[in-house]
């Protein structure tokens, strides 16, 4: 366990878990030089960790290029190649491991951090992590300084980008083109051609040595990532990952588990609808919806309930009072009354009796998502438990941002995909990407930019929340992996690698 340095003030954890050194075998074990397992890997697509853009090529990534941490399932940071460092309001400073070597026996230095930290910003994947980091500097001999635009104590947690090793992504031949071979990274393997094709090939030159129980680590390549179930049924591949990121449930076969997501499902709520001014309003709307249901339903039971805008993992949430997510009819009727929709119509609309409306309501959801429409339609039937009606606008992805984009609905079922430290200034800032019929001065708002600062307290931001409600956070999609019966070890995931335990993995 490594110790950590920090600045008064700061909210994180006092000590950091060291993956690399956890994972090594005492008493180191050659290995079998043979193919134990095969992974997918598309050829339409790069194996350059800041090229790729599908999701089956970048889990590869995490077994050939390490990050300066990682994250495990609270969502607590992991060393990888960092040794400690120290946070500030402004500034986060990460002193490396020494002696730690890429693949072709050279050392990793804080000028290749930096070189890979320039990448990952011009990357449209691992810049959305970056966001609120504005520059990266060498200091001294091993650190780097990575300066923040706003503070946050969870920042160490979005510094999962690849190292590579500097320039080794350009052509020897031009230093202004790009080549197709890979980059060097200091990761658990390599990439090395073999005559069946493309494998993974143990990196013994990793810190510490790597001694996993199969050296070799096959790659099938495919064409399109809709092929991989099939060929697993075949026996082609031997593991594979599917986040359902398309909103389409698909079948599998094989022994499966989960892994936690930042993907938070929402319902937005447009401020400038008059009878969703009311905090009570928005409120008891909550209450109408059973998450837990709606989880389990209509995600196919790939989803967990919320009832904050935070992964219920989170460890900062451990201690805090969370707002109840029970489906409370009577508490929701009481609201409306206190906000006075007392009257109901003849055809079951709730309305107010002093001239505030009605509540009716238009619901935006994207159609092409079958996931969130099935969600919509829940929702849908839970409010008119209350004679609120919903009418459901179900619209094409791109017509249904247009609409979200113009302010035209009263309520839409959103998606976010935070970063590792939840940062929701998406939602609450005047540039927030996400923002989208929040006031930016709202309630919420304020006091999240005093939570960032540790200002106050996560108890006292959520209890905030819960109150003035901006938004309602529903629940968080979580994705499946799927392994072929050969493989015998129970494979263990977290947040930013899928094969987190492959050393140990054995096979018939």
């Amino acid at each position: 366990m490594m110790l950590i340095t920090c600045f008064s003030g700061c909210n994180v954890t006092d000590k950091v878990k060291d993956t690399i050194n956890e994972i090594q075998n005492p008493e180191p074990d050659p290995g079998i030089d043979e193919v134990g397992y095969t992974l997918p890997y598309l050829r339409t697509d790069s194996l350059n960790p800041y090229k790729c853009e599908s999701e089956t090529n970048r889990n590869i990534m995490t077994l050939i290029y390490d990050s300066l941490f990682s994250v495990n399932n609270d969502f607590k940071v992991e060393s990888v190649i960092a040794n400690s460092y120290i946070l500030t309001e402004n500034t986060l400073t990460v002193t490396l491991k020494s002696d730690v070597k890429f693949s072709d026996g050279s050392t990793l230095s804080p000028a290749d951090v930096v070189y890979s930290f320039v990448l990952a910003k011009g990357n449209n994947y691992y810049s959305a992590y970056l966001k609120n980091i504005t520059d990266a500097q060498v200091n001294g001999i091993g650190s780097v300084v990575f300066t923040l635009r706003d503070a946050n104590p969870y920042e160490t947690a979005n510094l999962i980008f690849p190292i590579i090793k500097s320039d080794s992504d350009k052509d020897s031949d031009s230093s202004d083109s790009y080549s197709a071979e890979l980059p060097s990274g200091s990761g658990r393997y390599f990439i090395k051609d073999d005559k069946s094709g493309k494998a993974l090939h143990v990196n013994k030159a990793r810190l510490g040595g790597y001694h996993p129980k199969y050296n070799i680590i096959g790659l099938k390549d495919i064409t399109e990532v809709s092929s991989i179930p099939n060929l697993f049924s075949l026996g082609e591949i031997d593991f594979y990952t599917e986040s359902f990121s398309d909103g389409i449930y698909k079948r599998f076969s094989g022994e499966s588990g989960t892994y936690e997501t930042t993907n938070l499902t929402y319902l937005g709520i447009n401020a400038n609808t008059r009878v969703l001014q009311e905090s009570k309003v928005r409120r008891a709307i909550a209450l109408l919806i059973n998450r837990n249901d709606l989880a389990s339903v209509s995600f196919a039971g790939f989803g967990v309930a919320t009832s904050t805008p935070f992964n219920p993992s989170f460890y900062a949430l451990d201690g805090c009072t969370l707002p109840p997510m029970k489906f409370d009819k009577n508490a929701a009727v009481g609201l409306l009354e206190e906000a006075g929709f007392d009257i109901v119509s003849e055809i079951g609309i709730r309305y107010s009796s002093s001239n505030q409306g009605k509540l009716e309501l238009r619901l935006l959801v994207n159609k092409d998502n079958s996931f969130k429409l099935a969600m919509a339609r829940n929702i849908q039937q839970a409010l008119a438990k209350a004679d609120i009606r919903v009418v459901l606008k179900e619209l094409s992805y791109s017509r249904y941002i247009d609409a979200v984009e113009s302010g035209a609905y009263d309520l839409y079922i959103g998606e976010a995909k935070l970063t590792n430290s939840f940062d929701l200034s998406v939602f609450f800032s005047e540039d927030g990407a996400l923002g989208y019929g929040i006031d930016s001065e709202c309630a919420t708002a304020v006091k999240y930019n005093s939570f960032e600062e540790s200002d106050i307290t996560m108890q006292e931001f959520l209890d905030t929340f819960a109150d003035d409600l901006p938004f309602i956070p529903l629940a968080y999609r979580k994705g499946l992996t799927v392994r072929n019966e050969k493989i015998k070890t129970k494979t263990s995931t977290i947040i930013s690698d899928y094969f987190f335990n492959i050393n140990e993995w054995t096979v018939e």
